[in-house]
Order: C-alpha cells, then structure tokens, then sequence
C-alpha cells in the first residue's frame, strides 16, 4: 500500500524525535545502578544499591562498594583463597578481646592465621578489638594490648574499637560521657601507634556515644534487616550475620565498603 508523501514526512519525523528520547533516556542510566532494593536509605542514596543472592552491591559513579568479612576464632579454619574467589575484598580479624565479666585481656586464638591467610590470598586487612573498658585507663591498656599484637604489621584497613553495650557485660551500665572518653583514648593510642581508628557499633551503640567528640574517625555501622536507616556518617555497613561465603565454614558477617577504599 502507498503512503502518501506528506504523511510519510510526517510520521518520520515523529519516529525520529521517539528515537532521540529513548536514547537519551538509556544515555542517562548509563551511570545508575539498576535494580534498587528500596528507597529507605537517608545516608546514602538508595538507587545505587542493589540485592541478589545474599549480597548487597553499591555502586555510585566511580564508586564501587567492595565485600568484605569480619571473622574471629569462631569461624575455625577459613581458606582465604576460596573467599577470595567468592569476592571477598576485604576482611577485618578479631585481634582480641577483654573479657565481660572479670575484666582479663585475651588474643583471638586463630589472628595471626587469618592475618597471614589474607595476605597470602590478596585480602586487604583490618582488625576489630571487642572492648569492655569502663574507663580511660582501660582503653588505653586495650590499645597498648592491640599495638603489642600487631607488632607494627602493615593493613591496608582500621584497627576498630568495637564496644557494645550488651545486657550483662560490664560495660551494659557504663554512662555515655565515659564511653566516648574510652573510644576517644583507644583511637588516639591506635593512631599516635602510626595506624587509622575506627568506631563499630550499631546504631544503639552509637547513639550512647557523643558522636561530635569522635568526628575525626570514621564509623563502622551494624544494621540487618534491608537498608540502613541510620542517618549519621559511617564508611562501612555490616547488613547480616548469616552471610553464605565460600571457605568459612558457618555463616560469617558479611559487610560493604561504601567509602573507605572502594574503587
């Protein structure tokens, strides 16, 4: 059938200006992750997360959130090579620990394996300290304790003043004047020791503390349960403990480096 000339003039036209919008459309999503999870994350703009099979992503422009695990003796044997190849990144190591109840200062019995194990298969490291100081004195020994064990080994991530106020512990009725003085003396002794502080905690932990005294560190946040809803700054966030990776054993933390060394 023929068209008549005017029409068919007409018509491509229309099809040429439809062309132009649904490639400008797709130029501009080139950039966007495409698949959001939600639109309930205040810190950091929820478009640029996505979910699928267990794992968080993020990516932001040339910002690519990295995976990463925390692990301890509980874990037992892990094969870093395995993780590696799983896409882990990065792992932080319980170092060590205080005691919650009588106080006594303990090292994880498997860190130096896994400080080595993750070096050998290319896992950047970081190492986390559970405290229970209940003054500055405390965290000040905790620190020196933590310095002593890294005997001035590089990481590539923070040595982490973990300190939880868990129902129980001695540390569960410790005011939130003491406890920023704690973390405050832990970071400093950690950075005047020539590595970076950083503060973990969830966001019941943090709000204890007197976060403006802290700012010159970063944060480490624990929230589970879809994305963070925590509004202050943190650099990394650990979504589950129930994460599935290959070479750990049992399930193991799993958490994205939204800012600290993401590439």
């Amino acid at each position: 059938m023929q068209m008549d000339t005017s029409l068919a003039r007409k018509l491509a036209v229309v099809l040429a200006l439809v062309a132009l919008v649904f490639s400008g459309c797709a130029g501009s999503r080139e950039d966007e992750w495409e698949h959001p999870v939600s639109d309930q994350s205040p810190y950091y703009d929820a478009r640029y997360f996505a979910y699928e099979d267990g794992r968080y992503s993020f990516r932001s422009g040339d910002t690519v959130g990295r995976t990463g695990v925390d692990v301890s003796e509980y874990q037992g044997l892990v094969d870093w090579n395995a993780a590696a190849a799983d896409g882990v990144s990065f792992a932080f190591v319980r170092i060590g620990y205080r005691g919650s109840t009588e106080g006594g200062l303990f090292a994880d019995e498997r860190f130096e394996e896994n400080l080595q194990g993750a070096r050998e298969a290319g896992v950047e490291r970081g190492v986390y300290f559970f405290s229970q100081a209940t003054s500055v004195a405390e965290a000040q020994e905790e620190a020196a304790f933590v310095l002593s064990l890294l005997d001035y080994r590089e990481l590539e991530y923070p040595v982490v003043f973990d300190y939880e106020f868990v129902d129980g512990t001695r540390v569960s009725h410790v005011d939130s004047e003491t406890a920023t003085d704690c973390a405050v003396a832990f970071c400093e002794a950690i950075r005047d020791g020539g590595y970076t502080p950083m503060v973990y905690g969830n966001a019941y932990d943090l709000d204890r503390l007197y976060l403006s005294e802290l700012s010159d560190y970063d944060f480490w946040l624990a929230e589970y349960g879809g994305l963070p809803e925590y509004t202050e700054s943190y650099v990394i966030w650990q979504y589950t403990s129930e994460g599935s990776v290959a070479g750990i054993g049992s399930g193991v933390d799993l958490n994205l480096d939204l800012g600290y060394r993401t590439s």
